[in-house]
């Protein structure tokens, strides 16, 4: 079975009756532009991964919805919660059109049980997601517009990826999604071209020194 090898190396680690049975379980469903994938609070009772598109992850607290993180066609949502089924304690909203694959979880926990090469990777997989989402979770309340973008910024590297990029949104759309004013990303993206980091042309991005900007989505 041909899948797009670079989103879907995880499956090398199966054989191709195993690949077939999990590809048959699935189902492909498409999100519009600003559609919820998952709502916060809901069960988590499947395996979500987005063949293509983009989503932000959001944490609702308090009356206040923060953006902490991005997923882009390869990644999944939601992975660590789904095998316990405990409820999501966020949300996912498409902020392009996006496809989600949707896989029984039934059979891909029956092929982690059967298959230890599988399993091996998958927890290897799981155990860097959690890495990240704990650094996410403690710089959280201390992000800043500038670490907010850049991380925007590099998720978009990472869904065209290429350094040249094309916003698929307007910067107040961009406003919206982060959770600050128009002001403030108009500036944090005038800074970052003032200081060399990206140049912008309309909705034309280069990045041109992925370093600092990561540096500054670790650190803002």
């Amino acid at each position: 079975m041909m899948l797009p090898g670079e989103i879907y190396q995880w499956t090398s680690r199966l054989k191709e009756p195993e690949l077939k049975e999990l590809m048959s379980s699935s189902v492909l469903l498409d999100y519009n532009k600003g559609e919820a994938i998952i709502k916060q609070g809901s069960l988590a009772s499947q395996i979500l991964f987005i063949e293509d598109g983009m989503a932000k992850l959001n944490l609702e607290e308090g009356g206040r919805d923060t953006t902490f993180s991005f997923a882009v066609n390869g990644d999944f949502i939601g992975l660590m919660c789904s095998f316990v089924k405990k409820r999501l304690e966020f949300s996912a909203i498409a902020i392009t059109n996006s496809k989600v694959r949707i896989f029984d979880r039934d059979v891909f926990e029956r092929l982690i049980r059967e298959n230890g090469d599988f399993a091996v990777y998958i927890v290897t997989m799981m155990s860097e997601l959690t890495n990240g989402v704990v650094h996410t979770l403690i710089s959280l309340s201390h992000k800043n517009a500038n670490g907010a973008i850049a991380m925007l910024l590099l998720s978009l590297e990472r869904l065209f990826r290429d350094v040249k990029v094309v916003l698929p949104f307007t910067r107040e759309e961009m406003a919206a999604t982060l959770g600050y004013s128009k002001e403030s990303v108009i500036n944090t993206l005038s800074d970052f071209q003032r200081d060399g980091l990206i140049t912008l042309s309309g909705r034309h991005m280069m990045i041109l020194n992925k370093k600092a900007l990561q540096l500054i989505a670790d650190k803002g």
